[in-house]
């Protein structure tokens, strides 16, 4: 790589478009016209000796090489920004900063609403954007810039990736009230005997938890609805016979709101816990602590 011309301007854009996906919109992002943006991407990619980014539908996809030098574009940028920011500080009460958060379904469920609403007390103009984790593992997101922070049920990372666990649940039966089986606890005759709502992965855990316990204990279950969505799962409980593994704050929020009852699970499935993950280029970073801390405030209400 040349780097007699790599100026702070063409990191910007290189990062910008890889965030956004688009030229037009990354050059918005950072301030520029699109032409500034189209010729400073021109100029990187003669320094760089490749294409970086390929036309694709109506936005643009990173090449390997552009894959491969972002991590080092974005802690050079990060390590620039850190030298004013002594000059100047995070103020969350009048800044209008906009985090990026990677999550799951669950985490979402159960943990967004409690911080937006400490937001909206401590820090009324910060805005959230939370990416689905699925299809990608949830340190991609970090790793390529998609996201400021992840959480997820993650647990063992590597560097540049930092993990902070926030709180523990664990894994309940759910099924309608009027049910067969009346109020449980369910055995584990009943499990097995009955017909399943299943959602693959609802947590975002790696591990296939329940199906290798029950492949442990030589037992199986006929699933007769997989969905793939966990708002899904409390209509169609209460209108069957049906009943599903969920998480206990899910469950719990969704007996409150359906005609639903719980039990403790008849298999030791044991307990999971949700963390959050950030990327060593946001770790010295006043608004990116700033956030963990009360991310990991209102994790310890819940």
């Amino acid at each position: 790589m040349d780097d007699k011309h790599l100026d702070l301007q063409l990191l910007a854009i290189f990062d910008a478009v890889l965030l956004e996906g688009n030229v037009t919109r990354a050059a918005a992002r950072i301030g520029i016209s699109q032409s500034s943006a189209s010729k400073g991407l021109s100029q990187l990619r003669q320094i760089v000796g490749d294409p970086l980014f390929l036309r694709s539908g109506r936005g643009v996809t990173p090449t390997h090489k552009a894959i491969e030098i972002a991590d080092k574009v974005r802690l050079a940028l990060g390590f620039l920004g850190s030298l004013t920011s002594s000059r100047d500080p995070f103020d969350p009460a009048v800044s209008r900063i906009r985090f990026h958060i990677g999550a799951t379904d669950y985490v979402s469920f159960v943990l967004l609403p409690v911080l937006v609403r400490k937001l909206a007390r401590i820090a009324p103009f910060v805005s959230l954007e939370v990416h689905p984790i699925e299809p990608a593992v949830p340190e991609e997101l970090l790793l390529l810039g998609k996201a400021d922070i992840v959480l997820s049920t993650v647990r063992s990372v590597s560097h540049p990736i930092y993990r902070q666990e926030l709180f523990r649940d664990n894994y309940v039966c759910l099924w309608r009230r009027g049910h067969p089986f009346g109020a449980g606890p369910i055995t584990v005759e009943q499990f097995a005997s009955a017909r399943h709502l299943a959602m693959p992965r609802q947590n975002g855990a790696r591990e296939r938890v329940l199906q290798d316990v029950m492949q442990g204990l030589g037992i199986s279950r006929d699933v007769a609805l997989q969905v793939p969505q966990m708002l899904a799962i409390p209509a169609a409980l209460s209108e069957t016979d049906l009943i599903a593994t969920v998480a206990r704050r899910t469950a719990l929020a969704f007996a409150n709101t359906y005609a639903l009852q719980l039990s403790a699970h008849p298999l030791p499935l044991g307990r999971f816990s949700v963390s959050q993950l950030w990327h060593a280029r946001t770790q010295s970073s006043q608004s990116q602590k700033w956030l963990r801390e009360v991310i990991s405030s209102v994790a310890q209400t819940l």
